[in-house]
């Protein structure tokens, strides 16, 4: 018996580049039995509203996993199976763009901000919640964020067509950059922090030597650079670009722009690109619902995640390489293993600005904030549907699952 997550949703349109999902819909599990069986399980969950989940980092030990929506970020704590904390709700003024977490995970910083209006990146300390500092000077929304590999200096790009250089320790700025004609939607440091590179909607990819902040490279692209990762060498810059006439992966060398290798998507739009860990993978979050994974190397596909209800906004990846993380605009947040490919668990806020939670692995197990909020649709059972949760509802099992390991689904009369 397998875990199955279909989300019943009703796209309205786009806002900010973003797929806006209903205010309103419900997650469906369904448990199917063995081959000829007439029993049935399904819980359903009313969710929302809800609002796209457009930003993901994983802590520097990959046991806490952040996540964007709206006005908040929410910070799941991996390792206990649980929605650990809400970040900067009261704080932030929008939608949470992008965000990185400092080099010792101490530290979270927040791009966000409302279109055409005021954009800002926000440094909160995790631990406490608090905001220890606030750089504003962009004026419209920041859209993307990195930081140096030495944790000194934070790179944001902004729909004002400017990236920004702080330096984190003093809480100032000291560059920007702004030769782009459009808004930057991607910003990367090399491994070494020698460049910078930066690509967005006017149709460019530049790259820049750190300290001078001199453009070296400059690549032009048929259409809007929707994001960007350099190889874990630092060689190699991966663009995801993406629109009406071309879809694909461009991978260019750093030093002289020269194309090594072109992966096309097909009708998808690539709305980001992740290099993994070990450098020979390119994790791709588009637009037709599902993130696909690329050998770097050769460009062939490894592997389709499938599962999202909406737009896969963004992709992130432990350090370890372990573990990959979706999130979409379905509202949800999925996590993959990397070893086979194999979806590990759901999670999702159940409303908006509060504390209710769910995560359900795909083995049926759940742990949830409010056992309340599930509803039991059964047919042919002997157990009564208000046993279901606590035979469902298993914490320990789940953080087994996160880790990996492979659980056997629970056994239902």
């Amino acid at each position: 018996m397998m875990c199955l997550v279909s989300l019943w949703l009703f796209p309205l349109g786009h806002a900010g580049g973003q797929e806006i999902v209903p205010r309103k819909h419900s997650l469906t599990i369904p448990f199917p039995m063995a081959s000829g069986s007439n029993r049935s399980v399904e819980c359903v969950v009313t969710l929302g509203p809800s609002s796209p989940v457009a930003a993901l980092a994983f802590s520097p030990d990959g046991k806490k996993l952040a996540a964007g929506g709206y006005q908040e970020v929410l910070v799941w704590d991996l390792a206990k199976a649980t929605l650990w904390k809400r970040i900067g709700a009261g704080q932030l003024s929008g939608s949470v763009q992008s965000l990185v977490f400092g080099k010792d995970g101490r530290l979270l910083a927040v791009a966000e901000g409302t279109p055409r209006c005021s954009g800002a990146v926000r440094i909160f300390e995790v631990e406490s919640g608090q905001a220890t500092a606030g750089f504003q000077e962009p004026k419209d929304v920041v859209c993307c964020l990195a930081l140096s590999p030495d944790g000194k200096l934070l790179a944001a790009g902004a729909a004002d067509a400017l990236t920004y250089l702080w330096s984190i320790d003093e809480k100032k700025l000291v560059a920007t950059l702004g030769e782009h004609g459009e808004r930057v939607l991607g910003v990367a440091f090399s491994a070494d922090g020698k460049f910078l590179a930066t690509g967005g909607a006017d149709r460019t990819a530049r790259v820049w030597e750190a300290g001078t902040w001199k453009a070296v490279v400059k690549m032009e692209q048929v259409e809007t650079v929707q994001g960007l990762a350099f190889s874990p060498d630092g060689q190699f810059l991966a663009l995801a670009v993406g629109g009406p006439s071309e879809r694909a992966i461009r991978i260019r060398r750093r030093d002289n722009a020269q194309l090594a290798r072109t992966i096309e998507t097909g009708a998808a739009m690539p709305l980001d690109v992740v290099w993994g860990a070990q450098g020979n993978r390119l994790q791709v979050p588009c637009s037709d619902k599902q993130v696909r994974v690329f050998d770097a190397g050769n460009g062939n596909l490894l592997a389709t995640l499938s599962g999202h209800g909406g737009w896969v906004h963004c992709v992130a990846a432990s350090a370890d390489g372990t573990t990959v993380a979706s999130g979409s605009a379905d509202g949800t947040v999925k996590l993959w293993s990397v070893a086979d490919w194999r979806l590990l668990a759901t999670l999702v806020q159940l409303s908006p600005r509060s504390d209710e939670w769910l995560l359900v692995t795909t083995a049926g197990y759940l742990a949830t904030s409010s056992p309340g909020a599930l509803a039991w649709k059964t047919a042919n059972l002997k157990t009564p549907p208000d046993k279901l949760t606590s035979l469902f509802q298993n914490p320990e099992l789940v953080r087994q699952a996160l880790s990996g390991n492979k659980i056997p689904p629970p056994t239902v009369e």
